[in-house]
């Protein structure tokens, strides 16, 4: 019986023109990114030589106007002088130009590694550089640490460096710059929606449920199953999708390429209360088992969130609505400067790990610079808020029984 349960929902699910469409939606949306956008997108590790030579350029005419001037002896706060620094860089974006065109993809990563050193060195007295930021000139130096970081993964490494893997353009690396981003949501959201209407769609099938020979909170917990089941089934296949498209573009990249990490500093903190983050990389093997190990949970709490929802609401709007909103309900109180809610610790909310990519990274931790937050301690976080939806779930599924509540949704 409870196999013929699972088939029917999962037909159910399957049929359901709600989920079609939802799937020719994303369906569009990543054909259109991988065979449109992707292409032709420039990253941050992308490297244009016309824009280059223009920078050389300018820089010339500045050194020559210095030369003009009298001007090259003028030392700076850095303590060399500007036309020194600045004969520095260009000779650094010549040779890169040089190393680019040769493909000579080892000496092209060694200069660009120089060249954000110079850069990182230059902006630390820009203050407004990042304007949400509390600490500009930190975040700066931190980007680009671990740029160089994954650069000198890939000069260590032994596969070879193609300019895909540089831009991060590769089927592994964009699924992985994909989890880290806020588009991690999808993950997420796509559960709340396929599971949204899980119970209130057997409105018009009332007779045929009820004399079913089913406990309530059994049925409850079979359509649940299915949910999870059928998410899984549905990212699963868009992902495999994504990677041949991308693979047959990019290459499909290696699982022992470097995803750089932030983690608390060892060192005592400093005469202002703050403690300096350190940097690390996992490769992208480990980083996609650490996804693993959340994004199921992560799943089925909100399906069983959407469960109980739907027990109180009937209302299959009602509950993506309110799901969603729980689901983005960080962005109400989220700030930097943050670190707690009515008094309590930011690491202790289930919210703070919705994030699952960034607590990964430990760019959570950093932006909130509140060493508690950790993949462990949002395990248990989570999988403590999974056990408080389930008892809720029990009582609300006695209260909320299959009779009342079909009579009441008649």
């Amino acid at each position: 019986m409870k196999l013929a349960m699972i088939r029917h929902e999962l037909k159910m699910m399957m049929r359901s023109r709600k989920n079609i469409f939802f799937i020719i939606a994303i369906l569009s949306l990543l054909l259109s990114y991988c065979l449109l956008i992707l292409p032709t997108m420039e990253t941050p590790d992308s490297f244009d030589v016309e824009k280059t030579e223009e920078e050389i350029k300018n820089i010339d005419a500045l050194r020559q106007g210095m030369i003009d001037r009298g001007a090259t002896g003028f030392v700076e706060f850095t303590g060399q002088t500007q036309y020194a620094t600045d004969t520095y860089k260009r000779n650094i974006l010549s040779r890169m130009i040089y190393a680019f065109e040769d493909e000579d993809f080892n000496r092209f990563l060694d200069l660009r590694m120089k060249i954000n050193d110079h850069y990182a060195a230059s902006q630390t007295s820009d203050w407004m550089i990042i304007g949400d930021a509390p600490y500009p000139s930190i975040d700066t130096m931190r980007d680009s640490e671990l740029s160089n970081l994954r650069y000198n993964d890939y000069l260590e490494g032994d596969y070879p460096i193609t300019y895909e893997i540089i831009e991060q353009k590769t089927a592994l690396q964009t699924i992985v710059k994909f989890l880290l981003g806020t588009t991690a949501a999808l993950i997420i959201f796509c559960a709340i929606y396929f599971s949204s209407d899980m119970l209130s769609r057997d409105r018009t099938h009332r007779s045929i449920l009820q004399g079913m020979p089913i406990g309530w909170y059994q049925l409850i917990n079979i359509k649940s199953f299915v949910a999870f089941l059928y998410t899984f089934i549905v990212l699963a296949g868009l992902a495999l999708l994504a990677v041949v498209m991308i693979s047959i573009q990019n290459g499909f990249g290696f699982f022992q390429l470097a995803v750089p990490i932030t983690i608390p500093s060892t060192e005592p903190e400093d005469y202002f209360g703050y403690r300096f983050s350190e940097f690390d990389t996992i490769t992208i093997a480990k980083f996609l088992l650490l996804t693993v190990g959340i994004v199921p949970i992560l799943i089925y709490l909100f399906i069983r969130i959407n469960a109980l929802l739907s027990l109180i609401f009937r209302n299959s709007w009602v509950v993506l609505m309110i799901a969603t909103a729980l689901f983005f309900s960080e962005r109400i109180y989220y700030s930097r400067t943050t670190t707690e809610l009515f008094g309590i610790d930011l690491s202790n909310f289930p919210q703070t790990y919705f994030d699952f990519g960034r607590i990964i990274s430990g760019e959570k931790y950093y932006l909130l610079h509140l060493e508690s937050i950790t993949y462990e301690k949002g395990i248990i976080v989570l999988l403590i808020s999974i056990l408080i939806v389930e008892i809720a779930l029990l009582i609300a599924s006695r209260v909320f029984n299959k009779r009342r509540f079909y009579a009441k949704s008649a």
